[in-house]
């Protein structure tokens, strides 16, 4: 247990600092010893948002959500990611599931829409 520890630490300092895919690779570590944590799975898919691994942070926070479904952050990045990836019918069950557990909905509607301009910048 103390291997996982120590790499999940590693992980979130490196997202602290702003070290995405250092963050990925120690979280994909941690992971290897221990799958079922769903915080790890939730920083494992938050680091791949950062990094634009969209279909990769969508299967990490599928399996975060799966294993603590109480968690608002992991619907509302997973919005995020399915924004990313044109899913628009999947994003707005999560920001409707993330705003009913206590999410801010100015703040995801916010992000959805700097990701939505990023994605198609043509359109308004």
């Amino acid at each position: 247990m103390d291997d996982y520890l120590g790499w999940f630490q590693r992980g979130l300092k490196f997202a602290q600092l702003g070290f995405p895919d250092r963050a990925a690779e120690s979280f994909e570590t941690a992971e290897a010893i221990e799958p079922e944590d769903a915080t790890l799975q939730f920083n494992l898919g938050t680091a791949y948002l950062s990094l634009g691994n969209f279909v990769q942070a969508v299967t990490s926070l599928d399996k975060a959500i799966k294993l603590d479904p109480s968690n608002s952050d992991a619907y509302g990045n997973r919005a995020v990611a399915n924004a990313a990836l044109g899913q628009e019918t999947l994003v707005t069950a999560d920001v409707e599931k993330a705003i009913s557990l206590g999410a801010p909905p100015e703040g995801i509607e916010s992000v959805l829409n700097y990701v939505r301009e990023r994605v198609n910048p043509d359109q308004d």
